[in-house]
């Protein structure tokens, strides 16, 4: 009985520290035309990454007025907190995704994206997230094909 005890509170902290851990990731997207990543939080440090407008990326620490930061490969580097905007976005992991009318794999798709095509991400409903392309029309993909959420 005690030891049943024991293993349900280990499981009830792992989940706790889990949901703080996925509660933590942020995600932002690159507000200027183009922005320049850098080895180290200075304009001084080897230059990295040059991003466009839209491209996501997960904050990993903010350092005064420098964000590291990972993008959908796994790079890590340094961006001026500046360049980064609150508008969030996505992008597409998979070789072609259809946007579907409603969540669900069964609703009519509404337009396809390809790899790297930048969203704009409005909502998650389920194991699916609401974008909008650029075009203005809006669908739901799986959060599996996305970068961002």
């Amino acid at each position: 009985m005690c030891r049943r005890l024991v293993y349900s509170l280990i499981l009830a902290v792992g989940v706790m520290f889990f949901c703080a851990v996925a509660q933590a990731i942020e995600f932002k997207s690159v507000a200027d035309e183009i922005a320049i990543l850098y080895d180290g939080p200075s304009k001084q440090s080897g230059k990295r990454l040059i991003l466009t407008r839209g491209y996501p990326v997960e904050v990993i620490i903010i350092s005064g007025n420098w964000v590291r930061v990972r993008d959908e490969i796994g790079t890590f580097a340094w961006i001026e907190v500046e360049r980064l905007g609150e508008q969030r976005t996505v992008m597409i992991v998979k070789a072609v995704v259809g946007a579907r009318a409603s969540p669900g794999g069964s609703a009519p798709v509404v337009f396809r994206a390809e790899q790297g095509v930048v969203l704009d991400f409005l909502e998650v409903s389920g194991g699916w997230a609401k974008v909008r392309h650029r075009s203005g029309v809006a669908g739901f993909i799986r959060l599996r094909d996305l970068w961002g959420v």
